[in-house]
């Protein structure tokens, strides 16, 4: 991998900088061996879907080491996805501009350093995350565990770790297999490969307050029309036609959004049927946790390939999701409840390669997954 000199010139830093932090070696039998009380897991990257991708890791490391306590160091947008799983202790959140101020850094490293771990893990998937790295040795661990950074072209990991894991740039499988093989080639395993997202007690209240005020009982039909990528959004006057279709058929339907949602929802309203306004509701703006638990209460499911839809996948909500550049062999939630709908193609498209596929997909084809769902019993 060739890199421009002055990424180079920062390798060689942070290179340097490992071999002072210098973990002492372990095979992958001593680390299975091992008895530790804490462990501190750090994946601080941002993405929701990775994110829940990278449950049954949790669950991996719990089920080898049952007795310890586990933390995760995690970035703010995905704290509520993991706050109340139950293969972790303790979560802390890593805010990138918070530990930019002095007492913001000196907080989050007196955090982590009094959570006294014996065993940490720098958890990855498509990349390498120096900053997560630093985390984990910054942590006080005698054992650091994480990803080999030499095929992302850094000799940093075999300075600093106590056992490197293999890793690879390219998502050569499933993005759930993906991150659990480096661990299982060490036998860290589990035979479960379900996801996780558990909303709390209070999120369910939540979830139930919203539907009261909507006067909406579950059992309602959800979309979620949205994508953090533009790319992955099918055209809003679609959704609008399947939700006015729905309707018309006698379903309730709640639209769900997120911050970054608002045009492609004022033009799925636009494109709402206007005799359908009193079955048709819209959600207020909520956080993943209260999403996840109405979720719970919805029949089935339509959305773009984007966080809702991993979130649907993990909460067991039957799900059509729609997908156009990216691959649902590697990113479709695996479970059955959960059906993709694919792109057969791309359309011309000025924006680039990546645009066009979703402009592809027909309502008619969609409208039959949708209504084809077993629906919730």
């Amino acid at each position: 991998m060739s890199l421009p000199p002055t990424r180079r010139f920062r390798n060689g830093l942070a290179g340097l900088a490992a071999s002072a932090v210098r973990r002492p070696a372990l095979t992958p039998g001593e680390l299975r061996e091992l008895r530790p009380d804490r462990i501190l897991l750090v994946r601080q990257q941002n993405q929701m879907g990775d994110m829940v991708c990278a449950t049954p890791v949790f669950r991996a490391i719990r089920e080898t080491w049952p007795s310890a306590r586990i933390a995760l160091v995690t970035a703010p947008v995905n704290v509520e996805v993991v706050r109340h799983n139950p293969h972790l202790d303790e979560v802390i959140t890593y805010d990138k501009k918070a530990v930019r101020r002095p007492g913001g850094f000196l907080g989050f490293v007196r955090t982590i350093r009094n959570f006294r771990p014996d065993l940490a893990f720098v958890l990855g998937s498509v990349s390498f995350s120096v900053t997560s790295a630093f985390i984990a040795l910054g942590s006080g661990a005698r054992w650091v565990v994480g990803a080999d950074s030499v095929p992302f072209g850094l000799d940093f990991s075999r300075r600093a770790f106590s056992l490197c894991l293999s890793s690879t740039p390219d998502l050569d499988r499933h993005a759930v297999d993906h991150s659990l093989a480096p661990l299982e080639e060490i036998g860290v395993t589990t035979a479960d490969r379900s996801t996780v997202v558990v909303p709390s007690p209070k999120e369910e209240t939540a979830a139930d307050a919203i539907l009261a005020d909507l006067k909406l009982d579950p059992g309602f039909w959800a979309v979620h029309p949205g994508a953090g990528k533009a790319q992955n959004v099918w055209p809003p006057g679609r959704f609008g036609a399947i939700v006015s279709r729905a309707a018309a058929e006698g379903h309730e339907v709640l639209i769900l959004h997120g911050p970054a949602d608002g045009v492609v929802l004022r033009e799925v309203r636009a494109a709402l049927a206007p005799e359908t306004a009193g079955a048709v509701k819209i959600a207020p703006p909520c956080p993943v946790g209260v999403g996840a638990a109405l979720l719970g209460r919805a029949d089935r499911l339509l959305c773009n390939d984007t966080g809702v839809m991993h979130v649907a996948g993990a909460v067991g909500v039957p799900t059509v999701a729609l997908f156009g550049p990216t691959d649902p062999a590697l990113w479709k939630p695996p479970t059955h409840r959960v059906v993709a709908v694919k792109s057969p193609g791309p359309l011309p498209d000025e924006r680039g390669e990546e645009y066009g596929w979703m402009e592809n997909i027909d309502e008619e084809t969609v409208w039959r997954a949708l209504a084809g769902l077993p629906g919730r019993p």
